[in-house]
């Protein structure tokens, strides 16, 4: 009796190599952009029922971590002035710059 036949193996030819790398460059260069799915998470925790101060915190924690580990310390002054002179245009375009609004101090929902 003879011993069962081995399947062919075949090497793959250029084409299919070409073919293959082909792929795989196209899915490589399809990789997400971070800072897109980060925007996508906000806008969609915002249109959530997401506790809104969590948020903040959460949000306020990404600011945080970001200028520890991506600024240089000597840019930390400059980078937070710009943030809050950002914070404080968007808040006076919709009538509430500071100033305008009660403290939270004197509301009874902070206390």
């Amino acid at each position: 009796m003879k011993p069962p036949k081995k399947p062919a193996t075949t090497r793959p030819n250029a084409g299919m190599v070409r073919k293959l790398s082909s792929q795989a460059e196209r899915a490589a260069s399809q990789v997400v952009d971070p800072l897109a799915e980060l925007s996508v998470a906000i806008k969609t925790a915002l249109g959530s029922e997401a506790d809104p101060y969590v948020m903040l915190g959460v949000l306020l924690e990404g600011v945080t971590q970001t200028l520890i580990t991506r600024i240089p310390p000597e840019r930390y002054a400059g980078v937070l002035t710009a943030g809050m002179a950002l914070l404080r245009q968007r808040l006076a375009a919709r009538g509430a710059a500071p100033g305008q609004v009660d403290r939270c101090d004197q509301q009874p929902s902070c206390n």
